[in-house]
């Protein structure tokens, strides 16, 4: 099952692309990203190398392994985004619903609301740029790099990060303790 990870920004610039880097192997001490990766706003990919060698999953300590995500950068307005929550806003899958589903009539497409809270609001006034990781949270290599990297995009940018898989908004203060109990999860 895909998921995304969304950082709301300010800016996310290519001058960020060493920060980063150094941030992530502050966790990782021997991971490296392809020379060619850029933050200018598009759709493509990011390949991530590393070696694992932390104290769960051991049997795949010292291998050098690869993960790839998609990514994306896209301009951000809140005024059309909240205009795009209320507009996929779905009737409730009723009893009725259900009925004429059974006799022929077209189903309709359920899709969660997404509810903004006033602080996050707040936050994404200040945005203007979004940065999207796509992921599959079945793999505990994908789940815990893309974490880590939200985490340490939003530190970076000081902007705001939704993990969409749970449905939970971080700032840049708290993003990076949550991550870090999420990527410690995974030994669980």
């Amino acid at each position: 099952m895909s998921a995304y990870i969304n950082v709301y920004a300010d800016s996310i610039t290519d001058d960020l692309i060493p920060e980063i880097l150094k941030r992530l192997n502050e966790h990782e001490k021997k991971l490296t990203i392809e020379p060619v990766f850029s933050l200018r706003p598009s759709a493509t990919t990011l390949s991530i190398t590393f070696v694992w060698d932390k104290e769960g999953l051991s049997i795949f300590n010292g291998v050098t392994l690869n993960r790839t995500f998609k990514i994306s950068i896209k301009s951000f307005e809140l005024k059309e985004f909240k205009q795009k929550i209320l507009k996929d806003k779905i009737v409730n899958n009723s009893y009725s619903l259900r009925i004429r589903g059974m006799f022929g009539k077209k189903k309709k497409k359920f899709t969660k609301l997404l509810e903004l809270s006033s602080a996050v609001e707040v936050q994404l006034q200040h945005c203007h740029k979004v940065f999207s990781i796509k992921y599959h949270h079945g793999d505990v290599f994908e789940k815990y790099h893309a974490t880590l990297l939200g985490a340490v995009i939003t530190e970076i940018t000081g902007g705001i990060c939704h993990f969409t898989h749970k449905d939970i908004w971080y700032d840049s203060i708290e993003v990076m303790k949550a991550s870090v109990i999420s990527i410690d999860s995974i030994y669980d």
